[in-house]
């Protein structure tokens, strides 16, 4: 069984770095579309892998890992969606993070503190999105969008540090950081489409992004082979 686990983290940890090269030729070929969907379905491929490995160990819950799974897929479908139609993308990506919400959900029961992370996140990400002189967005309900989605990763990452702080491990660490990764990327992408004013942002956004995703993946099998712990339960 140790070996399988290590054989496991082994082709994470390759898969891992293809995703990180895929990324730089991505940007490197001026963002191509095509290197983007394979870069993104790389991810789907790992979380698919991972939930295999958990079904193959018996592991007794699996909705963690169904609901990881279906995030990944999802915002998968958001990179190709969102360069034809901003809002069916965003919708797309914002049902991945729903998705997200929940599978942390599983590994803890929903908390005030959770909820106070989320809150204190989303208040600046509003704020922001409502009041800053230097966006601009054409589309006026692009902005509404944005709010909503703002919302809703707020909760994502606000939930992934709640379950950080009160179980510190590899696993609630790795998610936390993904999470924040993504945060941070989707912001840099806000930065690209409503500021424009920056070159690096765009490089910035994917550069966060993958990373972000294919961590989140690898989240999955840390917690295939961690022990079972009381918060779990």
């Amino acid at each position: 069984m140790k070996q399988q686990k290590n054989m496991m983290l082994y082709v994470n940890l390759f898969w891992m770095a293809g995703i990180f090269v895929l990324n730089y030729f991505y940007q490197k070929n001026g963002f191509d579309f095509s290197l983007k969907c394979i870069t993104s379905a790389a991810f789907v491929v790992q979380g698919i892998l991972n939930f295999l490995y958990a079904r193959s160990v018996k592991k007794p819950d699996l909705r963690f890992d169904i609901s990881m799974t279906l995030g990944l897929f999802l915002a998968c479908m958001g990179d190709v969606l969102i360069g034809y139609d901003f809002i069916v993308g965003a919708a797309t990506f914002a049902a991945g993070h729903i998705c997200f919400v929940i599978a942390y959900g599983f590994l803890q029961r929903v908390r005030l503190s959770d909820a106070g992370i989320s809150g204190v996140l989303f208040c600046g990400a509003a704020c922001f999105l409502l009041f800053s002189p230097l966006l601009t967005f054409e589309v006026p309900v692009f902005r509404a969008v944005c709010v909503v989605y703002a919302l809703i990763i707020s909760a994502m990452l606000g939930k992934a540090a709640g379950n950080c702080l009160r179980e510190p491990g590899l696993c609630t660490g790795v998610l936390a950081a993904a999470s924040a990764l993504f945060f941070f990327s989707d912001l840099m992408l806000v930065f690209d489409w409503f500021i424009g004013r920056w070159d690096w942002t765009d490089h910035a956004c994917m550069g966060t992004y993958y990373p972000a995703l294919t961590l989140m993946a690898l989240g999955m099998l840390l917690h295939t082979q961690k022990p079972v712990s009381a918060a779990d339960r």
